[in-house]
């Protein structure tokens, strides 16, 4: 079973830097990867312990993105891919999803599972997977909390919510997104850093995946933002501990 986990690096830092389209300049802001893409990341290995599963963690972004498939290698992938063009940059969810499912179609077609991240703390979109599973013509599951079976052909998860609870069972190949907190990440080994330092990256521009210059980046985003700014909010914190006082101050506002 082939599985690819698509993983993002996110910024670390309150001191984001921007670019004149306010974009996050990658290149120069410290990074991680998102935290629940590092969950996808652990879902994914605990299914190759089970299943003895080959993992490819792909990422998009500049070339300092490979920091975030060096640490996928040390914790336990078996490969993974960079997705690197300058045309790429400031490309919203819509054009993410065109490259991302690129990727699959164009070099990793065998792939029989995609499991991502239900969303990244720099959009909170929760969009991207969800899409690419559309390009790809796959079933797809959002906010899974577990993979309860695969066999040769099918899939069955548990989704969950904060007001329901289902079990799905999918054709594969298909897409699963996972929720917050439910997979705690394993620590990379020694063994791992070794492999991951010596790991050659393959990085995928543009013309490789097959796509046009007018379908990523800012040319190929029908969104984007208008403007950013920190918010600066300052509030009185007062206790009151008569319940009838409480009540009429709620209800005044």
């Amino acid at each position: 079973m082939n599985i690819v986990v698509f993983i993002k690096q996110v910024p670390d830092t309150n001191d984001v830097k921007w670019t004149p389209n306010n974009n996050i300049d990658r290149t120069k802001t410290d990074s991680i990867i998102n935290p629940v893409d590092k969950e996808a990341l652990e879902a994914a290995l605990r299914l190759k312990e089970t299943y003895n599963a080959n993992i490819t963690a792909i990422t998009m972004g500049p070339s300092k993105a490979v920091e975030v498939l060096q640490e996928a290698i040390a914790m336990g992938c078996d490969n993974a891919a960079l997705l690197c063009d300058s045309k790429f940059a400031g490309s919203d969810t819509l054009a993410t999803s065109k490259v991302l499912a690129a990727s699959i179609k164009e070099k990793f077609p065998d792939t029989d599972l995609i499991i991502t991240g239900q969303s990244a703390i720099d959009g909170e979109t929760a969009q991207t997977g969800l899409a690419v599973a559309v390009r790809l013509n796959i079933p797809f599951v959002a906010h899974v909390n577990e993979v309860i079976e695969i066999n040769t052909n099918k899939i069955i998860v548990n989704a969950e919510t904060e007001t329901y609870k289902t079990v799905y069972e999918l054709n594969m190949p298909a897409l699963i997104c996972i929720n917050n907190y439910v997979f705690k990440p394993r620590l990379p080994r020694i063994d791992g850093y070794m492999k991951a330092q010596k790991y050659n990256y393959p990085a995928y521009n543009l013309y490789e995946l097959n796509l046009g210059e007018c379908e990523t980046g800012i040319k190929g985003s029908p969104t984007y933002v208008s403007k950013v700014y920190r918010t600066d909010e300052k509030r009185e914190c007062k206790f009151i501990e008569d319940l009838n006082k409480l009540a009429r101050i709620i209800k005044e506002n």
